[in-house]
């Protein structure tokens, strides 16, 4: 007939959503989440092992030499799966980067409550659950931009 059919315009609502979820995915974007927490987490892991003696102290009432070897260790565990979330944050790209952040994001929630609840068993002096909270909220947050970047390439 002469007449083409058209797509329905868009609304400024539409328009506006859209931006919003550009800007949040800007400041999820899972890269840059995964190599300032591997860059803190290296720095804490670093200071624990270092610092392994002070560290036993302030967890321990009585520490031991396996106390400190135990912090010694936490710090070098801490430094390796640091090392893992810079080295991911910079190589990794795609869906791949995606899932590996909303893995990783689940995994260090699930360390974080287990090693809180053994924590309280023995009455280790970093037990504490506000700080527990806020690392795992930040996690998820970390997880939820592996989530909004799953189909970008």
């Amino acid at each position: 007939d002469g007449i083409r059919d058209r797509s329905p315009s868009r609304g400024l609502g539409d328009v506006y959503k859209r931006q919003v979820l550009m800007e949040i995915k800007t400041y999820l974007n899972p890269k840059w989440w995964l190599i300032v927490f591997g860059a803190v987490f290296f720095a804490l892991g670093a200071g624990n092992y270092i610092g392994a003696e002070g560290a036993s102290e302030t967890a321990y009432p009585d520490p031991t030499d396996r106390d400190v070897f135990y912090e010694q260790t936490f710090g070098l565990f801490s430094m390796s799966l640091a090392a893992m979330a810079i080295s991911t944050g910079l190589f990794v790209k795609g869906r791949g980067l995606s899932m590996l952040t909303m893995t990783a994001s689940v995994a260090v929630i699930g360390f974080f409550v287990l090693h809180y609840n053994a924590g309280e068993v023995v009455d280790y002096g970093y037990n504490d659950p506000v700080l527990t909270a806020i690392l795992s909220s930040l996690l998820a947050v970390m997880g939820v931009g592996g989530y909004l970047y799953l189909e970008d390439e």
